[in-house]
């Protein structure tokens, strides 16, 4: 079935390129067009929602597909799997395995560590995957892992530490901070107490905290099926620990109410910390497919400084295009970031749907630099791959699975950070359409000076 006769009633996650595939491929020498850098080896993994069935009541509820595009020497291959969990191997509806701790859709990021790959959600434990994408298993870290655990753990530059939390909308407490050492060893498992269970998405973290967002999108029970509703009159705050601290050395910064699907990074300068996010001013009952609901509700990014000493949080819109899923140099994650690069979004659309433009920031000078794909392309998260390990911050790629609807075909670009907004220094012909999906990571080649 093409895009262009797929059937109308479909809901919107199920159609045009959100429209799922089925087939797993494994195809070698791929076409491209200009030229791979050299210096570019190792795998680009994205994953996203993709049922199996080709039917799913809601967006998060699609199996999760890991589509991965492997560089080495000039040359990229292509490969996708779905992730075999109870969940697929079932065929199960989400709302069937939400008491089912390893019955993961495992369809929303996936992430490196000691080790492991290991691709996440937030209603369930994580799973691991290898490098060619066979499922691996389930992983709660041998018990210690006592509730779902985040799309968006964190791995730390320097300590290499992950760390992360997870929510629970029927018991208390309603949130755990987790944090798991370099060797993958789980050491932490902390209670953090809020009055109410809350859909939180994503967090932040900097080099010696962890910033919680206790933001008004409440798990509710109200009406005829259970589900979040935005709750503004309960108010919103960042909660700021320690890395190593306790709910005791918790301490809550009151904000103005809106909503935060993704942070950009978070920093330390002496008593204030420095936020960038990408915040909508609410957050209705569907969730993330009304981050571009209308104009007005469209994610800009915006700097919150929270000054530690005086007990205050200053907030700040930094631009006025809509954009989110944002992404730094994971090099630079929780210490201080010049760059950010953010996917648009079209706030015209009624349901989210991906600009043809990438933005990249300057975080020091507030200037904005534009990558505009063309007339009948859409993008997806951006994610930097430094030219080598030790390059600059601004040495490196841009590295996005794009979809090109004039000829129904996907590609890997490949875009300069020192030249972003010019051409793609290579587009890599993907060997099918790629839906559109959540997040991804770039692992270097084992031995590679990345």
């Amino acid at each position: 079935m093409t895009v262009e006769r797929q059937i109308e009633e479909l809901p919107w996650h199920l159609k045009g390129n959100w429209h799922p595939v089925q087939d797993e491929l494994n195809v070698d020498d791929l076409a491209v067009e200009g030229e791979i850098p050299k210096e570019l080896s190792g795998l680009y993994l994205r994953n996203g929602m993709n049922p199996r069935s080709g039917w799913s009541e809601h967006w998060f509820f699609g199996n999760g597909m890991v589509h991965a595009v492997e560089l080495k020497d000039g040359k990229a291959s292509y490969r996708n799997k779905f992730v075999r969990t109870p969940y697929y191997e079932n065929d199960m509806k989400l709302m069937d395995a939400i008491a089912l701790p390893q019955a993961s859709p495992a369809n929303t990021h996936v992430v490196p560590h000691a080790g492991k790959i290991l691709v996440v959600e937030e209603a369930h434990v994580p799973w691991a995957i290898d490098r060619d994408l066979n499922t691996v298993g389930p992983n709660d870290w041998g018990g210690r892992l006592t509730t779902p655990f985040t799309a968006h753990p964190r791995v730390c530059p320097e300590t290499g530490e992950l760390l992360a939390f997870g929510y629970t909308m029927f018991a208390e407490p309603y949130v755990r901070y987790y944090r798991i050492d370099a060797t993958g060893e789980l050491v932490q498992n902390e209670p953090i107490e809020i009055p109410k269970p809350v859909m939180m998405h994503d967090w932040n973290v900097t080099r010696n905290h962890v910033i919680f967002m206790d933001l008004p999108l409440v798990f509710s029970l109200e009406g005829d099926r259970p589900g979040f509703a935005w709750r503004p009159e309960n108010g919103a705050r960042l909660g700021v620990m320690p890395r190593n601290g306790t709910n005791a050395d918790l301490t809550w910064y009151e904000v103005n109410p809106g909503y935060v699907f993704h942070p950009l990074n978070a920093h330390e300068e002496g008593d204030k910390i420095i936020l960038h996010v990408c915040r909508q001013p609410h957050a209705m009952k569907g969730g993330m497919q009304d981050i571009a609901s209308d104009e007005d509700n469209g994610a800009r990014l915006w700097r919150w400084t929270i000054d530690t000493k005086g007990g205050s949080v200053k907030e700040e819109q930094l631009d006025d295009v809509a954009g989110d899923f944002p992404r730094i140099d994971d090099r630079r994650v929780g210490l201080p970031a010049r760059y950010g690069y953010i996917m648009g979004i079209d706030s015209e659309q009624p349901t989210l749907t991906f600009d043809r433009r990438y933005y990249r920031y300057d975080l020091v000078t507030g200037a904005r630099e534009t990558h505009d794909l063309g007339e009948g392309w859409h993008g997806g998260e951006p994610c930097f791959a430094p030219r080598t390990a030790d390059s600059a911050e601004d040495d490196g790629f841009m590295l996005s699975i794009v979809y090109d609807s004039n000829e129904n075909e996907s590609y890997l670009v490949i875009v300069s950070a020192q030249d972003f907004s010019g051409a793609p220094v290579a587009k890599v012909r993907l060997p099918r359409r790629v839906p559109f999906g959540a997040h991804g990571s770039w692992l270097p080649a084992r031995g590679s000076d990345q």
